[in-house]
């Protein structure tokens, strides 16, 4: 019975898992259910801005062989819903939502003690995919490009949603011709040509939630209304003294491990092109070519990040400390021929229809998604279904020193807002406890570099000559004749 009450971190209301069969049940008129929540061990679930549906799967143990008697065959649709008591949940069943889609069964495995039970894993996705899998888009779509997208989602045609689609609206008006693409391929080709209508930049995710499908641009989950930054929507430590246990709301904010990865790989961002780059536009109808170089320092306070500044956009919490680079006299941001890129674009090429300028599409997305892949942390903490892909949280990484005073100081640069990439939600019924892994990023630092503007000077012997070999050979036989 589903509970409000809170008791202790980890709780959850785990109220529906049954299986609909492909088959109708000839005594009631109405598809062959089945309740496998008594047989069900572990549920897990995965939303990730990356990915396009919401997946996960079901460890069960069955000792009735349903998987042959149903049968389960990828055909059946699955009812699921739970949540953490007091919060909003998951409620993909008939009489509250869209029920999921069984996909696969795998991890088939005998139960060595008692020969009639096996352990298996039912893999389930949301509906839409299957839609996806079994059409294509082949037609012209003109106007603004939310349009497109939620006749894309809509159609009967194509993926057929009855979900709620939550658009940030574009400035585009483009005509675009799709050559028999999936239905998801068209609205990834769509989105990377969407431009915000409040925010200076380009290229928009789609994925879903718990609430529904998102079409948005990154910087508008990072900020409000196209004015100030988006509140962070829960707040998580790293406790390491045991947290009081009778203190649940404490609980609920502890991470109880969490991973730091990529903290630095200036190589890679330096050739992805995420701090400078020069694209290069031909124009073949009109006969015209043009150059644009970007500057991530010079571009960084047009965009809102995952930090800010009172709630407005901040010009110095760069992930990329302003310094000259050896003797250039130039900082990494002022290097554009760190990554070329040659582009054809034609303006003006449907009549009245004008596609975005390629010049700001590609840099920017690029240099955003580029550096939204380093600073990522994995925190494991208990099950919160407030929570969601795409939402901000607030992460007080410790810096990792002796604390002398009792009082723990924050990573001055780590520690801060996060944007949760993905999470996964693990309920165990034999260990009574839900958790989640938060996998989220940061494309700002929470306290400015220090700038250094006088070059650093490395003391190192000249060795600027060059030797032929053959010198080098000739003063080794010189010396064996010696011998």
């Amino acid at each position: 019975m589903a509970t409000d009450n809170l008791t202790k971190a980890g709780d959850f209301n785990l109220e529906v898992v049954e299986l609909i069969s492909y088959r109708n049940h000839v005594a009631e008129g109405g598809p062959l259910l089945m309740d496998i929540k008594p047989i069900t061990l572990l549920v897990e679930l995965v939303e990730d801005i990356t990915e396009t549906f919401l997946s996960g799967s079901i460890t069960v143990y069955d000792t009735q062989d349903i998987r042959t008697t149903l049968p389960i065959t990828g055909l059946e649709r699955l009812n699921l819903k739970f949540s953490t008591p007091g919060m909003p949940g998951y409620a993909f069943n008939e009489e509250e939502g869209v029920p999921f889609q069984v996909y696969k069964i795998e991890e088939v495995k005998v139960d060595e003690s008692f020969n009639r039970g096996q352990f298996y894993k039912i893999y389930f996705i949301s509906p839409e995919a299957y839609n996806n899998d079994t059409t294509r888009v082949s037609q012209a779509f003109e106007g603004v490009i939310e349009d497109a997208v939620d006749i894309l989602l809509r159609d009967k045609t194509f993926l057929n949603s009855k979900k709620e689609l939550f658009f940030e609206p574009t400035k585009s008006n483009t005509k675009n011709v799709i050559p028999n693409l999936k239905p998801i391929n068209t609205i990834k080709f769509l989105g990377k040509q969407a431009r915000s209508s409040l925010y200076a930049n380009t290229g928009y995710m789609f994925y879903e939630t718990a609430t529904g499908f998102n079409f948005r641009s990154i910087e508008s989950m990072l900020a409000m209304g196209g004015a100030s930054a988006r509140p962070s929507k829960w707040s998580f430590s790293h406790q390491i003294a045991n947290v009081d246990k009778m203190n649940v709301a404490k609980q609920m904010r502890n991470v109880i491990r969490y991973e730091y990865l990529s903290p630095v790989d200036m190589d890679l961002n330096i050739n992805a092109g995420a701090y400078a780059s020069r694209l290069i536009t031909i124009d073949h109808f009109n006969k015209k070519i043009e150059t644009n170089d970007f500057d991530y320092s010079a571009s960084f306070g047009n965009h809102f990040h995952t930090e800010h500044k009172d709630g407005a956009k901040s010009d110095d919490q760069m992930t990329l400390p302003l310094h000259k680079l050896y003797d250039t006299d130039k900082d990494l941001s002022q290097m554009p021929m760190s990554k070329l890129m040659v582009m054809s674009e034609t303006a003006q090429k449907h009549n009245d229809y004008e596609d975005i300028p390629v010049n700001e599409l590609v840099q920017q997305q690029n240099s955003q998604t580029t550096l939204l892949n380093q600073n990522n942390i994995i925190l494991l903490v208990h099950g919160n279904t407030l929570l969601n892909a795409g939402d901000i949280i607030t992460f007080n990484m410790p810096l990792m020193a002796p604390v002398y005073d009792k009082k723990e100081q924050l990573n001055p640069y780590m520690a801060g807002r996060y944007l949760i990439k993905s999470i996964k939600h693990t309920i165990s019924i034999e260990s009574a406890s839900h958790d989640m892994v938060i996998h989220a990023m940061k494309d700002a630092v929470r306290t400015p570099y220090p700038i250094e503007t006088s070059q650093v000077q490395i003391p190192t012997p000249d060795r600027s000559t060059a030797t032929t070999v053959y010198a080098v050979d000739a003063n080794i036989l010189s010396k064996v004749g010696d011998e």
